[in-house]
């Protein structure tokens, strides 16, 4: 099992502050952060009253701020068998560095993390929290997996994401994505990152001749021929899978990492 220490000593760099901001809400209130100016509406309160667009316009109009609340974090690990790859590090453990970076930097904003681990069903589910302590025991358990056999079921996940979850949430969802799983519905309830995480050797494999090898999600053992005519066409099939990938989530206004 990997050394949930190695993790914490690595998790210096922080991309949550980098892609949110703090306390950034898309919930008209009051708040310091300015939204739109409208126009007034009979009843309402005259404080927000806009100076410039009204005398401008002859007609009254306010300002909108964005609302400043405590946000919502939710840390969904995809636990598949092809997690347990690596040429210099397994991607498990990269996955479980980046949950823990982003749950770190998500308490040290005063706010609650959730951790969720779903294969084929929600493995585990860890309760929104600020104790660092707490999440690194979900890490640990997310470390500690065998994750030989397990593949993910996308309906079941989707289900999970809009139900499972039941406030609006900053989700993000870790995994090496080799399908494209069905996010429509889910964007338009929660702020979605997608995190696809890649080994070096996945991306630009080698041409190493014949090997044996075993399918991380069903154990069948095959024989792999590792030739560049293999390697160019295997490659022109990731780029158009991950394409198609970049594709579907911008039309879903889903921001998308590699790492």
């Amino acid at each position: 099992m990997i050394n949930v220490k190695k993790i914490v000593a690595k998790s210096k760099k922080y991309i949550y502050g980098d892609l949110l901001g703090e306390h950034n809400s898309k919930i008209i209130g009051d708040g310091y952060d300015f939204a739109k100016v409208r126009p007034y509406l009979y009843g309402e309160h005259i404080r927000r009253v806009d100076s410039f667009a009204t005398a401008k316009t002859g007609e009254i109009y306010l300002r909108d701020f964005y609302e400043s609340k405590e946000i919502n974090v939710e840390v969904v690990i995809l636990s598949s068998g092809t997690l347990y790859f690596g040429s210099k590090i397994l991607k498990q453990e990269v996955v479980a560095s980046l949950a823990y970076e982003i749950g770190l930097e998500t308490i040290k904003n005063s706010d609650r993390v959730a951790l969720s681990i779903f294969s084929n069903k929600l493995d585990f589910r860890l309760n929104p929290t600020k104790k660092e302590g707490i999440l690194k025991q979900g890490v640990e358990k997310f470390l500690g997996d065998k994750l030989l056999s397990k593949s993910i079921n996308y309906d079941k996940l989707l289900e999970f994401l809009l139900h499972g979850i039941k406030k609006r949430s900053y989700l993000f969802l870790i995994g090496d994505f080799y399908e494209i799983p069905k996010l429509k519905a889910v964007s338009k309830k929660h702020e979605v990152i997608v995190i696809k995480v890649r080994d070096r050797f996945e991306i630009n494999p080698k041409p190493i001749g014949e090997i044996g090898a075993i399918d991380p999600q069903n154990l069948k053992k095959r024989t792999l021929l590792f030739s560049q005519s293999n390697l160019n066409s295997y490659k022109k099939s990731m780029r158009k899978n991950d394409l198609k990938l970049k594709s579907y989530l911008k039309s879903c206004s889903i921001r998308l990492l590699l790492y």
